[in-house]
């Protein structure tokens, strides 16, 4: 038989005349002469045993006589040796005990001799199946070799390597950890790992090149009008960044969010390198003239900035927020100090952690909780750390009492006050919630929200409250009617526009202000007949472009006469009332204003998808309006995870992967 032939050659890559490598352990051997060296390695380090003189086709005979979906046993692991290699019989013979038994339980008659005929025949075909079962499973681990790393295999795991760094922000000497590496190699040990320099200096550069051609095709493709939010970060090594991020409604009425921008800014924050570095992104990105609103925090720098770019600008309603409420709680500083050395002494000292835990599972529950710090510049987490406490008044006060050095508990009349400001505050978290959502649009809650806050407030200072308590709520009215950003939302036409179109709300956020309902209604009218007029336009051209032309053969003595056409353009024009576009977009709008009500919980611009037919240009104007967002919460999110590239273990990483990284986690598919 051919040596080339043999069925070893299953099991090796020929290197050169004398050598071949293992597809299994990946080990070099020689074979000069005679196949013995290889067959005794198979058989010593993989327990393979190879018949004499099978063939490389005998054995993919074998193969797929195995791999037949009648066969129940054909799964097996990625990685052979001896240590995980197990035989086990799937097929069981009755033993002589159990078949005395079947016997003993036959007829006694003449039938006796044919059941036991039955009995023994049984037993004999199980044990023949069981040899066959075991001799393919023998087979099957035998034969089975890891498949040779194909192109497109190779790209699947690099794709889903590089997402380690991209989505999980792992540092780049992952791959070179010996834990890692072994772990990928038991997966597949065909696969070569790349090492940190050509990931960082090949692969992320490649992809992120990759992925901002597809970003800007589909902006170019779908970003007609767009809301942009922006805001600036700087790192604990003092670098400076400028977010710039994208909102629009794409042609399946989905909200799109795209990073376009996360660069480096070490310039002085002025409002003019500012709109500069602004100008820049919208120029590169071609959005000159599609921006409907710009949203950003309420610094007079970025306001300034956008200013000087002539855009629409919105305060972000999440900020304004959080100045009215850290402004009010400053009145029970004290308090709330005293409320964050309790928890910061549990949550730093094992035993009364401990203990804390104890006392609650003592008290029947099954899941205990641990107390919450808060975060400085978030007023809703100084909520969330008051409300905790109070969940736990009983295992606080008890556990305080049986430890050493404990700081001191509160008295009643500062628990009352506790649970009093949770109520206050309560509402203005749920806004805080509400308008900080990427799921859908939160323009047009704007102007809800700040209508519900303030009856609230009204509503919560006639109840009966502490004095100090009262006066929090005092503090938060003046608040809101202080600020411009605050009292001055309905005076945003924008922000009317967005409201009205949201089928949630529609005109009752104004029903209180007929003059701003009615202004909205026309405004939404009008805008709603430019583009039927526009539509209508469009078409009338086509249809003229469509008409074949005619070579002139007039006399110019003659241009005057009179055209063969003029009659019948003039009676198509009479049949065309003036202000036909007007009269249609009346119809379409009230028809929408007396349609049904979308409940507050569902998504209005799933609703717009499913209704566009019903509103053939109302619905254009929604799409155009509806990309509008509340707050620049996206870039904030957009810095807090560039806090974790720039921990600790990432601190060398240089600005420019940074801004990659950032823009192919936000921007992932």
């Amino acid at each position: 038989m051919d040596r080339r032939s043999s069925s070893v050659w299953a099991y090796f890559t020929i290197k050169d005349n004398v050598n071949a490598k293992s597809d299994i352990c990946h080990k070099i051997y020689s074979y000069k002469s005679t196949l013995t060296n290889l067959k005794k390695h198979l058989s010593s380090r993989h327990f393979i045993f190879l018949k004499q003189g099978q063939s490389i086709n005998e054995n993919q005979s074998t193969e797929s006589s195995i791999d037949d979906p009648s066969s129940k046993h054909h799964t097996y692991d990625n990685s052979i040796n001896s240590s995980s290699i197990s035989l086990p019989s799937t097929t069981s013979i009755p033993s002589t005990s159990q078949q005395n038994s079947l016997i003993d339980s036959a007829p006694s008659n003449a039938n006796a001799n044919a059941f036991s005929q039955i009995v023994t025949g049984q037993s004999q075909m199980q044990a023949d199946n069981n040899a066959k079962s075991h001799k393919r499973k023998q087979l099957s681990i035998a034969t089975y070799i890891p498949k040779k790393m194909t192109v497109d295999m190779k790209k699947d795991i690099d794709q889903s390597l590089l997402n380690l760094f991209t989505k999980d922000y792992q540092p780049f000497k992952l791959v070179e950890d010996k834990g890692f590496k072994q772990f990928v190699k038991m997966l597949n040990p065909n696969y070569t790992l790349p090492n940190r320099h050509s990931i960082s200096k090949q692969y992320i550069p490649a992809l992120y090149e990759k992925r901002l051609r597809e970003v800007k095709e589909l902006v170019v493709q779908e970003a007609k009008h767009v809301c942009l939010t922006t805001d600036c970060w700087t790192s604990r090594n003092n670098e400076s960044f400028m977010a710039i991020t994208i909102h629009f409604v794409d042609s399946n009425f989905s909200l799109q969010s795209i990073l376009i921008s996360c660069s480096s800014f070490n310039e002085n924050h002025t409002a003019i390198n500012l709109s500069e570095q602004i100008q820049k992104t919208i120029d590169e990105w071609q959005l000159e003239g599609k921006i409907k609103l710009a949203v950003s925090d309420n610094a007079t720098n970025i306001k300034n900035a956008l200013g000087l770019l002539k855009l629409k600008h919105l305060g972000c309603f999440a900020h304004t927020l959080n100045l009215i409420v850290q402004s009010a709680l400053t009145l029970e500083n004290e308090l709330i100090d005293k409320v964050k050395t309790i928890v910061t002494y549990f949550r730093r000292s094992t035993v009364a952690n401990n203990k804390l835990k104890t006392y609650q599972i003592n008290n029947g529950i099954d899941k205990p909780k641990k107390l919450l710090q808060d975060v400085q510049t978030r007023w809703n987490s100084t909520y969330y750390m008051l409300n905790r406490f109070i969940e736990l008044e009983n295992p606080i006060r008890g556990t305080l009492g049986l430890l050493d050095k404990a700081p001191q508990t509160l008295n009643s009349d500062e628990w009352s006050i506790i649970k009093e400001l949770c109520t206050v505050l309560r509402p203005f978290e749920e806004a805080t919630r509400a308008v900080s959502g990427e799921s859908y649009m939160t323009a047009s809650i704007v102007i809800v929200l700040t209508q519900g806050l303030l009856n609230a407030c009204k509503k919560l200072h006639t109840m009966e409250f502490n004095e100090r308590t009262l006066m929090i709520i005092k503090q938060l009215l003046e608040n809101m009617k202080k600020r411009d950003a605050w009292k001055n939302v309905d005076k945003s036409k924008t922000l009317c526009r967005c409201t009205f179109l949201d089928p949630r709300f529609k005109n009752i956020p104004f029903n209180n202000n007929n003059s701003l309902s009615e202004t909205t209604k026309n405004e939404i009218i009008e805008k709603t007949a430019n583009i039927i007029y526009l539509e209508r336009s469009n078409q009338l051209d086509e249809q003229n472009q469509d008409q074949p032309d005619y070579i002139s053969i007039d006399n110019p003595s003659t241009s005057n006469s009179p055209s063969i056409w003029e009659t019948i353009d003039t009676s198509i024009a009479k049949l065309i009332p003036s202000g036909t576009s007007k009269s249609r977009a009346i119809i379409e709008v009230q028809r929408y204003l007396e349609d049904g009500m979308l409940k507050r919980n569902m998504d209005p611009l799933k609703w717009w998808q499913e209704h566009k037919y019903n509103y053939p240009y109302l619905h254009i104007l929604a799409k155009q309006t509806l990309c509008c967002l509340g707050t620049s919460v996206p870039c904030e999110r957009i810095f807090s995870k560039a806090g974790l590239i720039l921990n600790d273990r990432r601190c060398r990483l240089k600005s420019e992967k940074v801004e990659m990284l950032l823009f192919l986690n936000y921007n992932s598919t």
